[in-house]
């Protein structure tokens, strides 16, 4: 099969010659320390592409993929043209919504707030991002276009803007904001979520319009979990952010028909994922499997039949553990959500620095071994 029939089988639920591989979307890049290690241990003098400066996981490097046979290639939007980041006297760099971070060890952290309090006014005076902008989107099609007619990997994109909606809404009023607004401050918390999806939206149209014929998939990534359980209700949930986000996905849909959407999420999600299948998610991507509730063969049992799991691989013992653990951890996730397809492996994160070489080589090696159809 070549790379773009095995993506397909997979997607449609049927067995292809082995499991789908990914590296280097939204939710599977190498923090640059993890990455320079590689480098070093591969002898390779010439890093890849700066594709994110001034993230944590600058660099996407397809001679890694092709060690591994992956199936995939990603476009990522460019930086607006129009927009450069600004500084304060207290060193906080801002980004085109007004967000302020600083890095404090290799993370980049939130240390200004948008909005101090929930005024209406403010919303209606915010110079919000400016989304029509050239650079966005500059040598997308034609790097599209030549993945498509000159390759046979699937396509797809990476997320244009960090979070969907919960997430810009934590950025810009803070994470304790968001949960007493939703009950304390309701008529602006509706009135924020729909100004967020209306950019978001318009930003996902934007992006996607000039490749959407070539894509798979489109990706989204809100962290909806924490290690014990769901950050909001399901009712909650279905009361704020069902109606939003589905439209958003709805335009998404309407620009590229035949792309999937796909939605990453750390944590416990599984109380959430009828409503993630009820706003439109195709494909479900983080499957953090020491989360609770997040075990990866009832997920398999109960959902499998309307959603697809990408991704599973564990980074909180396996990957950062020994070479064995690395190994039985990605036997048991190919045993688990494999059977029948409907299953593209990766991490359940960003791999990070404290993931040995060896681990992120046998990860990879372990799954072209034992991915292969039938299991």
């Amino acid at each position: 099969m070549t790379h773009r029939q095995r993506v397909q089988a997979a997607l449609q639920r049927k067995e292809p010659d082995r499991i789908p591989l990914d590296l280097w979307g939204c939710d599977s890049r190498l923090v640059d320390g993890l990455y320079f290690k590689i480098l070093e241990h591969l002898g390779w003098d010439e890093r890849g592409t700066l594709e994110r400066p001034g993230k944590t996981a600058q660099y996407v490097d397809y001679r890694l993929s092709d060690l591994f046979d992956i199936d995939f290639r990603h476009l990522t939007a460019g930086k607006p043209g129009n927009f450069e980041k600004y500084y304060d006297d207290d060193g906080n760099v801002y980004d085109e919504w007004g967000i302020g971070y600083k890095l404090i060890n290799e993370c980049w952290s939130i240390t200004r707030h948008t909005f101090a309090e929930p005024d209406m006014s403010a919303l209606k005076k915010h110079k919000w991002p400016v989304v029509q902008d050239p650079g966005r989107i500059e040598g997308l099609a034609e790097l599209a276009r030549d993945w498509h007619e000159n390759t046979d990997y699937a396509i797809t994109t990476t997320t244009p803007v960090s979070g969907v909606i919960m997430d810009i809404y934590h950025y810009l009023r803070g994470t304790e904001q968001f949960c007493t607004d939703l009950y304390m401050h309701p008529k602006f918390a509706h009135a924020l979520i729909e100004k967020i999806a209306d950019i978001v939206t318009e930003l996902y149209v934007y992006f996607i319009t000039p490749v959407a014929p070539y894509l798979t998939w489109v990706e989204f990534a809100s962290d909806f979990g924490t290690q014990a359980g769901a950050f909001m209700s399901d009712e909650m949930y279905r009361e704020f952010l069902l109606k939003p986000m589905a439209r958003i996905f709805d335009a998404v849909r309407k620009t590229a028909p035949q792309a999937k959407i796909f939605l990453h999420s750390c944590g416990s999600v599984r109380s959430l994922i009828p409503a993630f299948i009820d706003t439109g998610v195709d494909i479900l991507s983080g499957l953090q499997p020491m989360a609770r509730d997040m075990d990866s063969a009832l997920l398999k049992q109960e959902f499998g039949r309307d959603i697809l799991f990408h991704g599973g691989i564990d980074l909180q013992q396996a990957l950062t553990g020994t070479k064995a653990q690395t190994i039985a951890e990605t036997k048991l996730r190919i045993a688990d959500y494999g059977p029948g397809g409907g299953y593209i492996l990766s991490p359940s994160n960003h791999l990070t620095s404290d993931v040995s070489v060896e681990n992120f080589f046998a990860m990879y090696e372990t799954a072209l071994e034992c991915g292969v159809y039938p299991l």
